[in-house]
């Protein structure tokens, strides 16, 4: 009876996995389309997310917006893009803004709010569920 219990919980954390990993949102880096680029390295969009980089091509300034510490999505894009955790980038951004160098990117709830604001702001750039994306924005940078 209790290796029945045993196999029974192996299968069912196995499954657990299986359907999380199958969840996972595949996220997607997003501009307004009237940006003068149509796609963004992975460098170039760690740079923007840490403040290194304020402009595109043709000195097009860029605004990087960030959505909620509560979004998963959010987790996601600091892992694949800024090899951090939420924690690290949190404590980053407290010693820019601290030192007045610079500010955090605008924070927004969820992937609606964050495609609406950078549809309607020429120099937005953001980060979505790829699921979200749709024609009012212009996907620059797919994470693989």
């Amino acid at each position: 009876m209790l290796r029945t219990s045993k196999g029974a919980g192996l299968v069912l954390t196995l499954l657990m996995m299986f359907t999380t990993s199958l969840v996972r949102a595949e996220v997607v880096v997003i501009g307004h389309p009237s940006l003068p680029v149509n796609e963004l390295d992975l460098q170039k969009v760690k740079d923007i997310w840490l403040g290194k980089i304020k402009h595109l091509a043709d000195n097009v300034p860029v605004r990087p917006i960030d959505q909620s510490p509560s979004s998963k999505v959010r987790d996601d894009f600091y892992m694949k893009s800024l090899d951090k955790s939420p924690q690290q980038v949190k404590a980053y951004w407290a010693r820019i803004t601290f030192t007045g160098k610079d500010e955090a990117p605008l924070t927004f709830s969820d992937d609606a709010t964050v495609r609406a604001w950078v549809a309607n702001h020429p120099n937005a750039i953001g980060y979505i569920d790829s699921a979200s994306a749709d024609n009012g924005v212009k996907v620059l940078f797919k994470f693989k």
